[in-house]
């Protein structure tokens, strides 16, 4: 069975999958759990080159979708949440759901998520892997002031973790427990310092041979890491049919409730790319410290509304003029209009 009118369903876990196996007019033809080992999956599916397989997007779903794409297999990743929304039934187990995931993949129904190129995913590993150091460092600090607190030493260093600061803290003469404590965090402040620096350098490195993130670094607020990360969010920008469905997808608009003739606005609805969105509000917070048309919406809104919705609406400002210079492939010019999508 080779043709591509074989339609595969897989309810993936972490150590076995079922996968059912449907020809074109719905009939099922085979049923199987099968471990999800990559020479395992791989003997599976072999037979079964060409097919359409539907994947539900679970945690480990990358090397099981990158062994299927390596066999030739046209493989696709369900939205969970749209999916249950859709296919919920009173009989939920492992056959059932692969049986839904391929019936609706058969009659055209299953609703997909997005599955970036392999180029953009390995960029996402990249600068996932530098916040992942720094918010380690960022424990080991919290540590030491912890330490600090509780032996009541105070500081008046600007910069606690530089060369004087460092000494100090070396310096300081604590009672065994805390000490020892202390220098154990100085220790693995020390080592983690190594390869935030030797990322870090492969992001600026990658960022000024990328032209997105050299344009998105015309923009007051975005860094090297937050350029990238942004584009690996992003991805190819005409995915997007305007600005408010990018900020949909950073989950930046308001959650709407309407029943008959009221509508009613609620909170943001945190949808969508939690590393988009995050990094839009480090933006502004960080390009707020100087002058620009980002600035000047944050700091107005700032006064009125608060610090937290200011955050928020320059943050969806920002992602509008964002989608502008993505997409029109032009630097940011300050307190220019932003052309209306």
């Amino acid at each position: 069975m080779t043709n591509s009118n074989t339609y595969i369903g897989v309810d993936l876990h972490k150590k076995a999958c079922f996968i059912t196996i449907m020809d074109e007019a719905g009939n099922i033809k085979r049923q199987a759990e099968v471990s999800t080992d990559t020479d395992k999956v791989s003997r599976f599916f072999k037979k079964y080159a060409h097919a359409q397989v539907a994947v539900e997007s679970t945690m480990n779903w990358i090397p099981f979708y990158e062994n299927l794409e390596l066999l030739g297999c046209n493989v696709v990743l369900s939205n969970p949440l749209q999916t249950k929304a859709i296919a919920s039934a009173r009989i939920k187990n492992d056959k059932v759901d692969s049986r839904v995931l391929a019936d609706l993949l058969r009659t055209n129904l299953l609703p997909m998520a997005y599955v970036q190129p392999r180029k953009i995913r390995d960029l996402k590993e990249l600068v996932r892997e530098r916040y992942f150091y720094v918010c380690e460092r960022t424990k080991i600090k919290n540590k030491i002031h912890s330490i600090l607190f509780k032996t009541n030493n105070k500081h008046r260093f600007t910069n606690l973790y530089g060369v004087a600061g460092i000494k100090w803290l070396k310096g300081l003469e604590l009672r065994g427990i805390y000490r020892q404590e202390l220098d154990r965090c100085l220790a693995t402040l020390g080592h983690l310092t190594m390869p935030i620096d030797k990322v870090s350098e492969i992001i600026e490195n990658t960022a000024k041979l990328d032209f997105d993130c050299k344009l998105l670094m015309t923009i007051p607020g975005i860094s090297y890491y937050s350029a990238l990360m942004i584009k690996s969010e992003i991805g190819d920008i005409s995915r997007f049919q305007s600005a408010a469905k990018l900020c949909a997808y950073a989950g930046l608009i308001p959650s709407t409730y309407q029943s008959a003739e009221k509508t009613r606005h609620g909170r943001i609805t945190k949808r969508g790319s939690k590393w988009l969105r995050k990094t839009l509000v480090d933006c502004v917070t960080s390009g707020s410290r100087h002058p620009n048309r980002i600035a000047a919406t944050y700091q107005r809104l700032k006064r009125s509304k608060g610090t937290g919705k200011a955050k928020v609406a320059a943050s969806r400002k920002l992602c509008t003029i964002i989608f502008a210079i993505l997409t029109d492939q032009q630097p940011f010019r300050d307190f220019a209009p932003v052309k209306q999508r």
